[in-house]
């Protein structure tokens, strides 16, 4: 009966106490008694199975797992006692282990942990093993694991690769798992007989009964770990001159306005106006922001810590909305003297005249459009006239151009020029007055 249920065994639900149930159910003379069908079936079922011994090579791997068990610290102003994760990670060829206590297994924490690690060990081994966390895979598979892009990033910086163990296969990294108890017994003990008051304290408590443990004779052997660390360090790799700075990894989509937010700094941060609506990807840090659309850099910014501030790059606007942002009374002069020096005087005076500047802007426009419509001259000769009069508007450019009143000036001042009072027998001369 037993070997026959060996298949239901994977089922949801099952229990060796409902296989009993299902066996006193069967319609026999007599039964075995629980404990008796308990040990049949341990006997039956739990084959032990033989492992194998592995030969670890120097500078290959590092271990990397966190205790179940929590330490704490006392939060000095509110008395709270604080609990914080431990981490452990471990060269497996020379045994050399490093721990560290941290606030949480978020991926930051992780992320930092394990660059200390490989500061510690003052190199970097060619795969980095860990656990299938959050922090670590955003998809975990027997086979294969889809690994956090952050901490891809971070393999990456320091020559080495990320290489997840299998679900549910603690074997997989059994020689962490022994590190782990040994720093229940060697660092745990030892360091929780005293009170710490931050969590820098506690990781200083640590790292002193870590250098102990390092030191101390393996099981017989006569060297220790520290030994086997020192002919290990020449098999890893050099750490990188500078630390690595952790990215955060986010999707955005373009706002009309052409800008994206970064809801970790709760700012805004402009893109090519021809992305307008498209979904785009942010890697950014404390420094630098990058976004890219289908893997290509589209725009880069200096990361801002202010919250609801826009970061604009004046290439990524519109024509229009480039020019928009040129606006000044020296932008609207600049333009105003290429078309003649009585439009630049009139519209400077309109601005001058202006509670605030941009008040007078659309009127400057306007006047500079009667440019394509009559022409430069013609604009010049009726902000001349235009001058005259105290007033400075739009309107008064545009009545003097559209009733020819500009052209009307001119002629008559053409024929003063060219005419002279005729001679009569009234008029009287020059004589007349001596």
């Amino acid at each position: 009966f037993i070997d026959g249920q060996s298949s239901q065994r994977s089922k949801p639900g099952f229990t060796i106490d409902n296989l009993y149930k299902d066996y006193k159910a069967l319609d026999i003379s007599s039964y075995y008694s629980k404990s008796h069908f308990y040990r049949l079936v341990r006997t039956l079922w739990n084959v032990e199975q033989g492992s194998i011994r592995l030969n670890h090579i120097y500078g290959e791997k590092l271990y990397v797992d966190y205790t179940g068990k929590k330490l704490s610290y006392v939060d000095r102003e509110t008395g709270e006692q604080i609990s914080v994760e431990v981490m452990v990670t471990i060269l497996p060829a020379s045994q050399y282990i490093y721990v560290e206590a941290m606030r949480s297994q978020k991926q930051e924490d992780f992320i930092h942990g394990i660059m200390n690690a490989l500061e510690y060990i003052s190199g970097s081994p060619k795969g980095i093993v860990t656990d299938n966390l959050k922090s670590a895979v955003t998809k975990a598979g027997k086979y294969q694991s889809t690994i956090n892009k952050s901490l891809q990033a971070m393999a990456l910086h320091y020559g080495t690769t990320i290489d997840p163990t299998r679900t549910y296969r603690p074997k997989d990294k059994a020689l962490v798992e022994g590190a782990v108890k040994i720093s229940y017994n060697s660092i745990f003990y030892e360091v929780q007989k005293h009170t710490y008051f931050s969590l820098t304290q506690l990781n200083k408590a640590i790292l002193e009964q870590l250098t102990k443990l390092n030191a101390r004779k393996l099981s017989n052997c006569d060297d220790s770990r520290m030994d086997r660390y020192l002919e290990e360090t020449a098999h890893l790799n050099p750490l990188p001159q500078q630390r690595y700075e952790v990215k955060q990894y986010r999707k955005a989509k373009v706002q009309k306005m052409g800008y994206v937010l970064c809801n970790s700094y709760k700012n805004y941060y402009s893109v090519p106006y021809r992305y307008i609506g498209k979904k785009v990807e942010l890697r950014y840090d404390t420094r630098r922001l990058e976004i890219y659309y289908k893997s290509q850099r589209i725009a880069m910014h200096t990361t801002s810590q202010t919250k609801g501030h826009y970061v604009t790059e004046p290439k990524h606007l519109s024509s229009n909305n480039q020019a928009i942002t040129k606006w000044s009374p020296s932008y609207f002069s600049d333009l105003a003297a290429q078309h003649g020096a009585h439009i630049q005087t009139y519209i400077n005076e309109l601005i001058e005249k202006r509670p605030y500047p941009e008040q007078a802007y659309k009127q400057a426009q306007g006047i500079l459009a009667l440019v394509k419509l009559y022409s430069a001259e013609r604009v010049d000769l009726a902000c001349e006239l235009a001058n005259k009069h105290p007033s400075r508007t739009y309107r008064m450019i545009k009545e003097i151009l559209s009733n020819n009143q500009d052209q009307k000036a001119e002629h008559s001042t053409d024929q003063a020029e060219d005419h002279t009072i005729p001679n009569h027998a009234n008029v009287r001369g020059i004589d007349y007055y001596q």
